[in-house]
């Protein structure tokens, strides 16, 4: 398989709420959440890094971390901490929780990029799945001007900006581990 030439990077920023621990340092037998997705998407993409608001991972990966100037855990601020780094490409963007996603649903997106689109991002019958996608990285100013204005959802963006959302059927590949039982059943399946 030939590696997309596109960067990933792994939002592992979140507050994990709804989990009630940090998601990304979730085990699985013997490696984090973070780790296996790290090494996934190693094979998959050129360079891989880890968005986070600081180094939790005891330097085991590079990161990207959110820009100091603005407080809070939002996503805004971590697209627009990852898009700042980058010049004139394509970025994509997956939330640590999101287990999944494989390869061909990445090349499938990834598609698109040749297109005059400046977000690609995949859709299900329930869900627009926004921490799944292709972000141009032009959008970091207009991500700055919408934290200036305390807005943090990633949808006020992509109501502004030129998208394409990549139809898929299988709703399981999408899947977020929001809750310990999700996780759990993620964990069992893994061990099959």
């Amino acid at each position: 398989m030939k590696k997309l030439n596109f960067d990933c990077v792994i939002l592992c920023g979140g507050k994990s709420s709804r989990m009630g621990q940090d998601k990304s340092l979730l085990m699985l037998d013997s490696k984090t959440l973070t780790q296996f997705q790290f090494e996934k998407f190693s094979i998959i993409f050129k360079k891989v890094f880890i968005s986070a608001k600081n180094d939790k991972f005891q330097g085991a990966f590079k990161l990207i971390l959110d820009d100091a100037n603005f407080n809070g855990y939002s996503p805004m601020l971590a697209l627009y901490s990852i898009l700042k780094s980058y010049k004139n490409n394509f970025v994509f963007i997956i939330s640590v929780d999101t287990p999944n996603i494989g390869f061909k649903e990445i090349d499938h997106l990834a598609r698109f990029t040749k297109q005059d689109y400046k977000v690609i991002i995949a859709k299900t019958k329930k869900y627009n799945h926004p921490l799944c996608g292709f972000y141009h990285s032009s959008l970091a100013p207009l991500c700055k001007e919408l934290l200036e204005k305390n807005e943090h959802k990633i949808g006020i963006l992509l109501d502004k900006v030129k998208i394409k959302k990549v139809y898929f059927d299988n709703e399981d590949t999408f899947i977020n581990l929001n809750f310990y039982q999700e996780y759990e059943i993620f964990k069992r399946r893994l061990n099959e």
